[in-house]
């Protein structure tokens, strides 16, 4: 289980976390949803440990977290918006580079399971190929597998289908559903609303940093508590 209490993180007179409190279990889906700058990002960063937070406290499986413990680290992995692959390593090397340098697996090991987490996301093909001779779609699921490769417990999205042009988006959501069927544990910063309808075992909604409302899809999208969502959801739904 994931557990973060009371947690503060200002950029300067930005609070970007205002006392956030949340506790997320395995097998859950949880989707963090609301507007730019609400603090989604922001708080799936801290609990990886990649934003330094000003107060309050993480726990990974009821320990303390901290981002110099690598078995903690482990536990959690991290897709980003914009893939942050090595250009200068082909697709096998991205992806063999971490359990190799940092699990000590073997590299024929290694090797094995890169292209069995290919084979996977669909990109058995790929082996070979460098970041830019792939699509932005191809580097999102390569991006996926290489987290995998680290046998994380938890699967953290940022905005995973943000920077694809919309025909690429499927297969990404695709490879995400995939993995939710599968059993694993994921949050997921989305404006994908209709990923988050099917999938989400909750809905987190943030503003000005701050949960301001949670609970399942059809709670949330069917009958919104607050005056804030229906406001948010009364303009997704007429850009729709």
């Amino acid at each position: 289980m994931i557990k973060a209490t009371n947690l503060v993180k200002s950029f300067g007179k930005l609070h970007a976390l205002n006392g956030v409190s949340v506790e997320i279990k395995k097998g859950e889906i949880v989707c963090l949803i609301g507007p730019s700058g609400s603090g989604k990002s922001t708080l799936l960063r801290a609990i990886k440990g990649l934003e330094q937070i000003d107060s309050g406290e993480i726990f990974i499986d009821g320990e303390k977290f901290d981002k110099k413990n690598v078995v903690q680290q482990n536990k959690t992995g991290f897709v980003f918006q914009h893939f942050n692959l090595f250009p200068h390593l082909s697709v096998l090397d991205n992806l063999t580079l971490a359990p190799i340098e940092i699990l000590k697996m073997s590299k024929e090991q290694a090797v094995i399971l890169a292209k069995d987490l290919l084979v996977k996301v669909g990109l058995e093909d790929k082996v070979n190929a460098f970041p830019n001779q792939l699509s932005g779609g191809q580097k999102q699921r390569v991006a996926i597998a290489r987290s995998l490769a680290m046998n994380p417990e938890f699967m953290l999205f940022d905005e995973p289908t943000s920077a694809l042009d919309p025909e690429m988006v499927c297969e990404v959501l695709k490879v995400m559903q995939d993995l939710a069927e599968q059993g694993m544990s994921m949050i997921v910063v989305t404006h994908e609303m209709g990923f988050a309808k099917k999938l989400a075992s909750r809905i987190l909604f943030l503003e000005e940093g701050k949960i301001v409302e949670e609970g399942t899809p059809k709670e949330f999208f069917e009958n919104p508590k607050t005056d804030r969502a229906k406001e948010f959801l009364e303009k997704i739904t007429y850009l729709q």
